[in-house]
C-alpha cells in the first residue's frame, strides 16, 4: 500500500490503543492490565486465517493490516482493541518514511 492510495473516508473502523502496565498488589503480587492510551479510527483489511490443535483445543488465528494517523509513541509493544478484539501488533510500517500513515499487521486469536 502506498501513501497517495489512503484516503480520510476510509477509515471506519474505532481502534484503541491499549498500553500494558504492571501493578502492585502488596506482599510481592503484581498484576499485568492494559490501559486506553487513546481512540482512533482506521481501516482494516483481512489478509489470512487459520485453524491450527494445539493442547488437544483448537486456536484461531487471524492476520489482519490497519492504516492509523502517524502517532510518534505507538510501539509493537502496545495492543489494539478493535470491536472488543484485543490484536497484537506483529509489525508497525512508516508508510513511505512521511509520518503521516501507519501501516499496523496484526495478529489475532494469540494470547495476549
Amino acid at each position: 500500500m502506498k501513501c497517495c492510495d489512503i484516503k480520510l473516508g476510509m477509515l471506519r473502523t474505532p481502534v484503541e490503543i491499549q498500553r500494558q502496565q504492571t501493578v502492585d498488589l502488596g506482599g510481592g503480587a503484581t498484576e499485568i492490565t492494559y490501559t486506553t492510551v487513546h481512540t482512533t479510527m482506521g481501516y482494516m483489511k483481512p489478509i489470512s486465517g487459520n485453524e491450527r490443535l494445539y493442547a488437544e483445543r483448537i486456536d484461531a488465528q487471524t492476520k489482519n493490516r490497519l492504516v492509523i494517523r502517524y502517532r510518534a509513541d505507538l510501539t509493537e509493544s502496545d495492543r489494539l482493541v478493535i470491536r472488543g478484539r484485543a490484536y497484537n501488533i506483529r509489525a508497525l510500517i512508516n508508510l513511505e518514511f512521511r509520518d503521516r500513515w501507519w501501516e499496523i499487521h496484526l495478529d489475532g486469536g494469540v494470547a495476549t
